[in-house]
């Protein structure tokens, strides 16, 4: 077709252009055509964005923001502004548990795989807070969540020291 085209121009008369309606429906299916790869290439440049798996400090990060929520939860608190931080909590940790399942599964260290069993039971032990099973001045499971969570924390440095020590070893 792009010799059509060069054909069709190449015919037309030198002083005056005329493009027949042929080859104007030609131009416009290349720009539509063009128009939508172009599209396509930005969403799946979107998409990728949104769906990497975070780096192992970005996972750190996130993971010790989730341990400041914990121990910022206020036991003497309103009880509405209570469940609010428990569920943000839960909230981070379900998150944080399927970040590292996932990133278990990529790069198939089972250390990982213990970071998102320890993050599921930090979860689990908040979860009678926010629907009543538990008592607000209760803080016990609170405190342990927050031990579970330093736990990981402590196995997530100890993944970042191996890092480290690849990359000098590399080096």
């Amino acid at each position: 077709m792009n010799s059509f085209l060069l054909a069709a121009i190449a015919s037309s008369q030198a002083g005056s252009v005329q493009i027949n309606s042929q080859t104007l429906n030609i131009i416009i299916q290349y720009c539509v055509y063009g128009a939508i790869i172009i599209v396509s290439i930005i969403l799946l440049a979107l998409l990728h964005k949104y769906t990497r798996l975070p780096k192992h400090s970005e996972f750190k990060k996130k993971l010790s923001a989730l341990q400041t929520d914990m121990a910022d939860i206020d036991t003497n608190a309103k009880r509405m502004d209570f469940i609010k931080s428990v569920t943000r909590a839960i909230y981070k940790a379900d998150s944080l548990a399927y970040t590292a399942t996932m990133l278990s599964e990529k790069e198939r260290y089972s250390d990982f795989g213990k970071i998102s069993s320890l993050i599921q039971g930090a979860r689990a032990e908040l979860s009678p807070y926010k629907y009543g099973k538990r008592e607000q001045s209760d803080d016990e499971g609170i405190k342990t969540a927050e031990k579970i969570i330093a736990s990981a924390v402590e196995i997530l440095n100890g993944v970042i020291e191996r890092d480290g020590e690849l990359r000098r070893k590399k080096n």
